[in-house]
């Protein structure tokens, strides 16, 4: 019986690095991960152990890092459709790149110093802007983009009543609970010429506004309305996927050791989650 090959593909994932901008008064520093996968061929190489045509993974880290360089002041998008341009032009075997780039904002502190000088920040914190990016050989690029680990709280207000039961269910109906989640907000937009980093903005406002004007039935429904204020504050948003989780957040019981808990100490056990996921497109 013959066999044959079929799709293959490699790469590099977890690049991390430093990107900094000083070309501005206002400088910045971004914390980055790149994943590549590269789909190729040279079936070859898995069928009879040829490399000839085989280039170590080295020239896809160090690729990155080097164009990186250029693109200090760019965002995650355009970064990303230039690396996918890279691995197309460097070799004709790669039939489809695909980048995944996720970058954590630092944050400048106060400073006395004139702009030319150099800058302080402190690290990271809050949600990573995302691009995810697929440039096929004879194909125009797919582009998603996104604000990832969005972690979300509300102190109280958040209902969950009237579902469904089975011999299973030990949950109990609450109307007035804690309500967390952590999600990843991700959007594919409609045309290619599109101003990300404004469009981000917009979406992470939208986000951030929407929820704390929200009154949660379930971690579902606050997932869809998320994403529906996404595609209302940004027209050029085809549609949007909202996924993460629902943070269990379960009060303390102190009463053994003569301590009132009215509301303050909650659990946070966030090992097992509840998982949403949810697509909205516009219609």
């Amino acid at each position: 019986m013959g066999h044959s090959i079929g799709d293959h593909a490699y790469g590099e994932c977890g690049i991390e690095f430093l990107l900094v901008d000083r070309s501005g008064p206002q400088q910045r520093v971004r914390r980055f991960r790149a994943d590549v996968r590269l789909l190729m061929d040279h079936p070859e190489v898995y069928r009879d152990g040829d490399n000839a045509r085989l280039r170590p993974v080295s020239s896809i880290s160090n690729a990155v890092l080097a164009l990186g360089a250029r693109h200090a002041a760019s965002e995650p998008e355009t970064y990303a459709l230039a690396l996918a341009e890279h691995f197309l032009t460097a070799d004709r075997r790669v039939l489809t790149a695909d980048v995944r780039l996720t970058a954590s904002e630092f944050t400048p502190l106060p400073s006395g110093r004139p702009p030319s000088a150099a800058q302080h920040f402190s690290g990271p914190a809050g949600h990573r802007d995302h691009a995810h990016l697929t440039l096929p050989r004879d194909g125009e690029p797919v582009v998603r983009s996104g604000l990832l680990n969005m972690e979300l709280f509300a102190t109280g207000g958040a209902t969950f009543t009237g579902f469904a039961r089975n011999a299973y269910t030990t949950t109990q109906a609450f109307t007035d609970r804690v309500f967390g989640a952590r999600a990843d907000v991700t959007w594919r937009h409609s045309g290619t010429d599109t101003p990300h980093g404004k469009c981000r903005a917009r979406a992470a406002q939208a986000v951030v506004k929407a929820f704390s004007e929200h009154t949660s039935r379930s971690s579902q429904h606050t997932f869809h309305h998320l994403g529906a204020a996404v595609l209302d504050a940004c027209p050029d948003v085809a549609e949007v996927r909202v996924e993460g989780a629902h943070l269990t957040r379960s009060l303390v019981d102190l009463t053994p050791f003569g301590v009132g808990n009215e509301g303050r100490v909650y659990t946070v056990a966030d090992h097992q989650q509840s998982t949403v996921t949810v697509d909205i497109h516009r219609t």
